[in-house]
């Protein structure tokens, strides 16, 4: 059965009307792409643009013209962000594009979290790739304001940090202090739904502001998640949910402390949430293992990445809700 390249829903070749409106603005953009990823490479000196999952995972910018999308270069406005596989040192590399794209699209459909719109592709070499249209310009290219909470919270790096700051600085707790009512209860819902996915690199440079077009600055969507279990092996959560929370630091992987939904619960309460919301907050959770295991059908993954996933969504899920 063939999928949506973006939203994942059946019978659909390459990308759906909906998913070309939100992402590519009604154009028919093919889902096989004319260059590959060297070719990204060649115009940016030295290193790729960016890196995310902990500098392991490169990524580079490519602009659009109509149903074309291109390589980057002078005249193009790089209105998207696109990612190849990770190298082969790391477990089940090849499936870390459609890992990307299904965690950030199980976000979308199943919890309505608001999330970068997204769409699995391939270069011209048949190699898969992750493409996310960015949130930071608005429709007609203009540049919005955004701070990750790097900037937002002045976290700065102690001496032989190794970049490490950005998981130990603040908490989340941290995080969800700076942030509006409504963006508070977004947030809690967030840090569960990464816990169940095995999303263990949700820094303070992957947790954004973006200015809203009133000129507040608001929560902004989703990005880079992924279950970061398929690929290396880490903590269940990246930074401590509070100060005082006896937890693994990162890269040591003792970690005795068993999270439970009371945990994040905790939060919602620390953060003033209503009890009523956070009691639905917990029923929409406890009741979605089964919607997430088969949505996990549905993704560009492997068998063997399929099976991995579940395997991290099941456990996870038996942390939170299994006394």
């Amino acid at each position: 059965m063939t999928h949506c390249n973006g939203c994942l829903k059946e019978n659909i070749d390459g990308f759906c009307t909906a998913c070309e409106t939100k992402i590519f603005d009604r154009s028919k953009v093919p889902v096989q792409l004319t260059f590959n990823w060297n070719d990204i490479q060649d115009r940016i000196t030295g290193q790729p643009a960016a890196f995310s999952i902990s500098g392991v995972q490169p990524k580079g910018f490519i602009g659009r013209d109509k149903n074309n999308l291109l390589a980057p270069n002078r005249n193009i406005e790089s209105m998207y962000i696109i990612k190849p596989f990770l190298d082969s040192r790391r477990a089940l590399h090849f499936d870390s594009p459609a890992n990307e794209h299904l965690t950030m699209t199980m976000a979308d459909q199943l919890f309505n979290i608001s999330t970068a719109k997204c769409g699995f592709v391939k270069f011209a070499n048949g190699e898969p790739a992750y493409l996310t249209r960015r949130f930071d310009r608005d429709k007609e290219g203009n540049k919005l304001r955004q701070e990750d909470f790097v900037s937002v919270l002045n976290a700065t790096p102690g001496p032989n940090d190794h970049g490490l700051y950005k998981y130990n600085a603040f908490t989340y707790e941290d995080v969800g202090n700076r942030l509006n009512p409504t963006d508070q209860i977004r947030f809690i819902r967030i840090l569960v739904f990464n816990f169940i996915t095995g999303n263990g690199d949700v820094h303070l440079k992957n947790l954004s502001l973006l200015e809203s077009a009133d000129g507040d600055m608001i929560l902004s969507p989703s990005y880079d998640l992924m279950n970061t279990k398929l690929h290396i092996n880490d903590p269940k959560i990246a930074m401590n949910l509070f100060k005082e929370m006896e937890r693994t630091k990162q890269h040591l992987l003792t970690d005795t402390y068993i999270y439970k939904i009371g945990d994040f619960l905790e939060l919602g309460k620390r953060l003033r949430v209503k009890d009523r919301i956070l009691i639905a907050v917990e029923n929409e959770f406890r009741a979605a293992k089964p919607a997430m295991l088969s949505f996990v059908d549905k993704s560009f993954l492997s068998d063997a990445g399929k099976l991995k996933y579940k395997e991290v969504v099941a456990l996870h899920h038996d942390y939170l809700f299994t006394s």
